[in-house]
């Protein structure tokens, strides 16, 4: 049969961890009473000592004080070697001047600081041989120095056929750490009632302590297992400035990075499902369309007109084109999505570049009759440090958008113009029929293609057909983005309905003298 599941516990443990210190530091406090308090006070040696040589020596100590005593580094040797002499017997020794001061002793670095001074008078009194050594002058402290003096002679100095006292040689015990009164008759019985006293309230105050902390660590580990359950908003205190205060922080912190994650597993999880059901309805309308015309020109090739079959052929290939448009930014968003797209930096001039987009573009805006123009208010050497197939996606992106929803014979702008900070600025703007306030902060949102009565599509002739760009899969500014923040940059936008809308972002700009010292 196993232990109860109590033992297992850190109460426990810790608990009986601390009884057992206990019981070791009273078992250890008990065998040093009994082998030093308890033990008869004085050995054979030291009596003998006290009683038959003491007095003798410090009478010698104290005439050879006398003759040194105007030589305080002899007199404090005189001192020292008599203290180490003494010392095995518990003695110690100070020579005091006539008004009581502390001027040497045998321990110069703790007598000299704890005894400074004594009264010269009580000094005087105790050098009389009727001097009763048994008696405490200073009865309101048991352990104070002049109850420990157990010898006092007086140190005189010969002046012509008289003596005078100089001073005074005081011998005593050293302190006692339990006075001799409690280790007689009754007394001796307060004192180990006193130390049960101690150790009874040293266990409970222990048990207290260990209690509160193991409450402590319970509530922690409480915290802990919920979260494992599954609980992701359950936190556990850290008001605490302690060890388990500190952790229950950290925990929190790891819980709040945790639930972050799953919110954002549980977000991309609802885009893929979004993304898929985008994908299928963008898809299904254009296969739609050419399912429609390969079967018209399938059964009914011999009555349509030649102009007809081109128009049909034209509608097919446009929506085929469409598709691959598609296609193509779903792979360009996903690979920024993955963190796969690496930007070749480098350093080029910005108008060379614009112009050769606005050139690719015109084709497209001659079918609707709009015109692009490139507008450059400074000299249009600026040069910028960036990716210039990236920056060209971002500017195609841009003007097609602006092509695809101006009016007939409107106008796209692409202006170029210093931002200040060795920053250029980027704009495009265009005459159309500008942006919903309510869909503004949306559109660099996937998928998003705003009010339907701007997904203009016209079927009649050629032209409109072309003008496949109008068939918005909702990812161009999407992918506008995101290359743009890849240059630590952001995109904005600001439209009205009715008079246009324009989007505009800064790039990092570098002088051309900066660009051929990198090419060299």
């Amino acid at each position: 049969m196993g232990l109860p599941a109590f033992t297992r516990t850190i109460h426990f443990r810790i608990s009986g961890l601390f009884l057992l210190m206990l019981a070791i530091v009273a078992g250890g406090f008990w065998f040093w009473l009994n082998a030093t308090i308890f033990s008869p006070d004085l050995a054979e040696e030291e009596s003998e000592w006290y009683e038959n040589q003491a007095e003798g020596q410090l009478d010698t100590l104290a005439g050879d004080l006398g003759k040194a005593w105007t030589i305080p580094p002899q007199r404090d040797r005189l001192l020292v070697r008599f203290g180490e002499q003494v010392g095995k017997y518990d003695a110690e020794v100070i020579a005091f001047d006539a008004r009581g001061v502390n001027l040497s002793s045998s321990s110069p670095d703790s007598l000299m600081i704890t005894v400074p001074v004594v009264d010269p008078q009580l000094l005087a009194d105790m050098a009389r041989p009727e001097w009763d050594y048994s008696s405490y002058p200073v009865p309101d402290n048991i352990d104070a120095y002049e109850n420990r003096i157990f010898e006092v002679d007086p140190i005189l100095t010969v002046t012509g056929h008289d003596s005078l006292v100089i001073g005074y040689l005081a011998a005593s015990y050293r302190p006692l750490t339990i006075g001799i009164e409690e280790l007689e008759g009754g007394e001796r019985a307060i004192g180990y009632q006193a130390i049960l006293l101690i150790l009874v309230y040293a266990a409970l105050s222990g048990l207290v302590i260990m209690t509160w902390m193991s409450r402590r660590i319970r509530h922690l580990s409480s915290g802990v297992k919920e979260f494992a359950e599954g609980n992701l908003a359950r936190r556990v205190p850290d008001s605490s400035a302690d060890e388990i205060g500190a952790l229950g922080g950290h925990f929190n912190r790891m819980a709040g990075r945790l639930e972050e994650m799953v919110e954002e597993l549980q977000r991309k999880e609802l885009f893929q499902r979004q993304l898929i059901a985008n994908i299928s309805h963008d898809l299904r309308t254009p296969m739609a369309s050419m399912k429609g015309y390969a079967e018209t020109l399938s059964m009914q090739a011999e009555q349509l007109s030649a102009e007809d079959r081109d128009r049909y052929l034209a509608i097919i290939t446009a929506n085929l084109s469409h598709l691959d448009n598609l296609i193509d930014h779903m792979l360009t968003l996903s690979r920024f999505e993955s963190g796969q797209t690496v930007f070749q930096m480098e350093d080029f001039p910005l108008a060379e570049l614009a112009d050769s987009v606005i050139m690719r573009c015109e084709p497209l805006a001659a079918d609707r009759g709009i015109t692009l123009h490139l507008d450059c208010p400074e000299p249009c050497e600026a040069m910028v440090h960036a990716d210039p197939l990236q920056i060209a996606q971002v500017l195609q992106n841009l003007i097609e958008n602006g092509i695809k929803f101006n009016r007939e014979g409107g106008q796209v702008t692409v202006r170029l113009e210093p931002a200040g900070n060795q920053e250029v600025q980027l704009a495009v703007t265009d005459t159309g029929m500008g942006i919903a306030p309510e869909d503004l902060p949306h559109i660099f949102e996937r998928f998003f293609t705003g009010d339907k009565s701007r997904q203009r599509s016209n079927n009649q002739g050629l032209a409109s057909v072309r003008q496949h760009l109008g068939q918005s899969s909702g990812l161009g500014l999407a992918i506008a983005a995101k290359i743009v923040a890849g240059h630590q940059g952001e995109l904005k936008v600001e439209s009205a309905l009715g008079q246009g809308t324009t989007f505009r972002f800064k790039l990092a700009a570098t002088s051309a003298e900066d660009a051929l010292q990198a090419e060299s």
